[in-house]
């Protein structure tokens, strides 16, 4: 992901604090399949038909902080969201990274189901690059194996309470 720069100064005055409940944190993905997040791009969240206008603040990276129709929210994690294609899309848990056969790598649904947890037992590298993507199979520990029908890059951010 590419970091911005802003020339965007906080008054010192100002109390910066992410709303600490999970109810408020959203789930988003840029429209049209961008890779990274620019000034003016829009946004939407995953399983909700609600359109952002993105603005960043002080960056695109976790920890920046963003405007999306004039409210101003903090990035809590940016990264790759997998469409599979039994409908689910999910996020890597634990980290930035996910790597080896994904025996025991934790995943948040972010929908249909937001917040369920599934843990992987092994990964099927159709395309052999070496990294979980399209066309590829995840086996969870259910026992489930299904196909990944996209990656796109997803965020989740929280709204900024400004005391």
């Amino acid at each position: 992901m590419k970091k911005f720069v802003s020339t965007f100064i906080l008054c010192s005055a100002l109390s910066l604090t992410a709303v600490p409940s999970f109810s408020q944190e959203l789930y988003l993905e840029p429209e049209n399949g961008v890779d990274s997040l620019r000034e003016c791009d829009y946004v939407h969240r995953i399983g909700v038909c609600e359109t952002f206008h993105f603005v960043p603040v002080t960056g695109a990276d976790p920890g920046g902080l963003i405007k999306l129709d004039d409210t101003l929210y903090v990035i809590t994690w940016v990264g790759p969201g997998y469409y599979l294609e039994s409908g689910e899309v999910l996020q890597p848990m634990g980290g930035d990274s996910i790597s080896g056969l994904l025996a025991g790598q934790k995943w948040v649904e972010v929908h249909p189901e937001l917040g369920r947890v599934h843990l992987s037992r092994s990964w099927q590298d159709s395309n052999a690059d070496g990294a979980l993507s399209r066309a590829d199979v995840l086996e969870l520990a259910t026992g489930l194996r299904v196909r990944v029908r996209d990656v796109r890059l997803n965020l989740r951010v929280r709204p900024v309470d400004i005391e």
